[in-house]
């Protein structure tokens, strides 16, 4: 099977948004534009559906199920209903917190490296819930915590959140509405994490990939615990790695590598764009990667480029919608590409 990528649409955001500021689901696509407007737009054509005024366009988006979140730079968390656009509540004086994280009824919003402990929201009136979690104090750096399922019967929701420290060699599970700790695990090595603080990859099947130092690749089940999946004999780039069955991509400043598990073997792919390597993330069973300026490559299972295209504008993250488009967004620019499989 061969991979096509090819761009749908491009998208001018008159001001370069931060990248945090764009949220996808499947048929939904949210992103802070012009200054101080959160704008819905249709994921297939870019035709606006309704905007809102903000205070501006630096913050995040999160979509959960039929809520989408801005949190501004300014410090106020809004609410709106993401079919109809009509806001819900705000909460303001939430300044010094940087990202949105949603687990079940409750959101998660902390600080850029660690500056602020986690704060817990009520999704449904937007009160802040009393206490501090642990493993949250300020002064270390958090990664952004990663809601996971603890019952794969419920729909969108998650029962709890993972949470891990740039200095704390484990892994905590708690409990998102009561804050409890559900699982803890130690670590040959800390969390790697990039200042986005982006750390964990999940799959499909409910595994969670991460970096323990700059070499160890670890996966964790909350049901039966960690392990080591690989190790690598060079330093990795602080980015989550990528895992779907039992192949493994590895990011590298001079390329990407391949791991087929079950083999133990591996494929460098550094015959790229000149550049270094940005985040991927996975596709139809490929994976698919950001270089340097604005070039995309989709990489095999066999280590091989799938498929490759350049973008209007330089990426500073994509974002899968959970089927077969990847948003890309970067310097006042959101682009859609389309990823099919068609065969060989």
């Amino acid at each position: 099977m061969d991979q096509q990528v090819r761009v749908l649409w491009s998208r001018l955001l008159h001001l370069r948004s931060s990248a945090a500021a764009l949220a996808a689901a499947p048929g939904i696509l949210v992103v802070a534009e012009r200054h101080s407007r959160l704008v819905r737009l249709d994921p297939q054509t870019g035709v606006p559906l309704w905007e809102q005024n903000v205070e501006d366009c630096w913050g995040t988006t999160v979509v959960a199920g039929d809520r989408c979140l801005y949190l501004s730079q300014a410090g106020v968390l809004h609410c709106f209903d993401v079919h109809s656009g009509q806001r819900t509540w705000s909460t303001p004086k939430l300044c010094l917190c940087h990202y949105i994280i949603v687990a079940g009824s409750v959101a998660f919003l902390s600080g850029w490296r660690g500056y602020r402990p986690l704060i817990r929201v009520d999704l449904t009136s937007g009160e802040l819930f009393p206490g501090q979690l642990p493993g949250s104090a300020p002064g270390g750096s958090l990664a952004w915590p990663l809601p996971v399922r603890l019952d794969p019967e419920r729909s969108y929701t998650a029962g709890a959140v993972l949470l891990a420290s740039a200095s704390e060699a484990a892994l905590l599970l708690v409990d998102a509405l009561t804050g409890v700790t559900r699982g803890e695990w130690s670590l040959p090595e800390p969390v790697r994490f990039p200042d986005s603080g982006v750390a964990f990859s999940a799959g499909e099947d409910g595994r969670i990939v991460f970096l323990s130092g700059r070499r160890t690749v670890m996966v964790l089940h909350p049901a039966s615990g960690v392990e080591i999946l690989w190790r690598h004999d060079r330093d990795l780039r602080s980015l989550p790695p990528i895992l779907s069955g039992r192949t493994l991509w590895l990011t590298e400043d001079t390329g990407v590598t391949t791991i087929d598990l079950d083999r133990s073997s591996r494929t460098a792919v550094m015959h790229l764009p000149p550049g270094a390597t940005g985040e991927g993330v996975p596709v139809s069973g490929d994976a698919l990667f950001a270089r340097a300026g604005n070039q995309l490559i989709a990489v095999n299972r066999a280590g091989e480029i799938a498929a490759r295209v350049r973008l209007p504008a330089r990426i500073d993250r994509l974002l899968p919608d959970g089927r077969s488009l990847v948003h890309a967004i970067g310097k006042g620019h959101l682009t859609t590409i389309d990823i099919s499989t068609t065969p060989t």
